[in-house]
């Protein structure tokens, strides 16, 4: 086995070449490349769970998901973008497993501890909304929105998750956001 920190002092091997080992049981080389991507995979899951703990848990996993996934991985295609998919489904298994425990604790919260349960009512109808607004746009408006709102991504960190240019995802998101602001205003007005 290669020594991937050591193999070209002053160079960086690129991610297809560690990828191509680590696609060949080379763990070392998938090791240096979840080293390389864990600050970007860990940036985003902190941006998606607002909690140090969930983020490190979902990094966690999203590593060991990606090196059983290896087989699957696609050689032709960028490994940041395929990681941060991988990153970004953990975060959802994980929030969905999150909202599942919060509902149980909002019904013991009691009034006087907490917001009321309109005012939680009202928030939750809210989010509900406007998850079911994102979701509904084309995936070319919603993935970018996505990727800068949820995860916390830069302009050029979505545009390299995504494999389109920076400028791309500028106007993606600003389309996007158009259409939110159209729905939202439409449906105050019913």
């Amino acid at each position: 086995m290669v020594d991937w920190v050591t193999a070209n002092p002053g160079t960086a091997v690129s991610d297809e070449r560690l990828a191509a080992a680590a696609r060949g049981g080379d763990r070392d080389a998938y090791a240096a490349l979840a080293e390389r991507y864990r600050p970007l995979a860990y940036a985003c899951a902190f941006a998606f769970l607002r909690t140090r703990e969930d983020a490190e848990d979902a990094v966690q996993e999203a590593m060991v998901n990606a090196y059983r996934a290896l087989g699957r991985y696609d050689p032709r295609r960028a490994w940041g973008p395929w990681l941060m998919r991988i990153v970004r489904n953990q975060c959802r298994d994980l929030c969905r497993r999150r909202r599942i425990r919060k509902s149980v604790a909002l019904e013991l919260v009691s009034a006087e501890q907490g917001p009321s349960a309109e005012t939680l009512a009202i928030a939750a109808e809210d989010q509900r909304r406007l998850q079911v607004e994102v979701a509904a746009l084309p995936e070319r408006l919603r993935a970018p929105i996505l990727l800068h709102y949820a995860f916390g991504l830069t302009y050029k960190e979505t545009a390299l998750a995504l494999g389109i240019p920076e400028s791309t995802v500028v106007g993606r998101i600003a389309g996007g956001l158009r259409h939110l602001r159209r729905r939202y205003v439409r449906e105050r007005n019913t």
